[in-house]
């Protein structure tokens, strides 16, 4: 089996529905995409190129301090350097890390889960 792309990821926020999608929605600039009604399922939805990221109002498994090497999404971003600029002025703790050539940064959302972001 052969993938082609990536349709979405999908990150639990059990609780903190309001201020993780605020957080993606001010920090990250990201869109929000249409979401159908889902019975029993509280969440929101953004658009991301291509691709989606779901919000969904679930109980959150094993998340919260910076794990660079656990579940996580990966954002890519033209000027790296201002996005850190940005998370400091903002006083948001991140890690950098290095991979070959690409320099690669990690935060966590109000939820705890690990959010990685890359030059693009």
């Amino acid at each position: 089996m052969k993938v082609t792309r990536v349709l979405h990821a999908s990150v639990n926020v059990h609780r903190e529905l309001d201020t993780t999608r605020d957080f993606y929605a001010q920090l990250l600039g990201l869109e929000s995409a249409r979401r159908p009604a889902i019975p029993g399922v509280e969440g929101h939805w953004f658009t991301v190129g291509d691709a989606q990221l779901h919000l969904v109002d679930a109980p959150i498994r094993g998340a919260g301090a910076i794990d660079p090497t656990g579940p996580h999404v990966c954002f890519g971003r033209e000027d790296l350097d201002a996005a850190i600029a940005e998370l400091e002025d903002a006083g948001i703790p991140y890690e950098r890390g290095l991979q070959g050539d690409v320099v690669q940064i990690w935060i966590v959302d109000p939820s705890g889960f690990t959010v990685e972001i890359q030059t693009d």
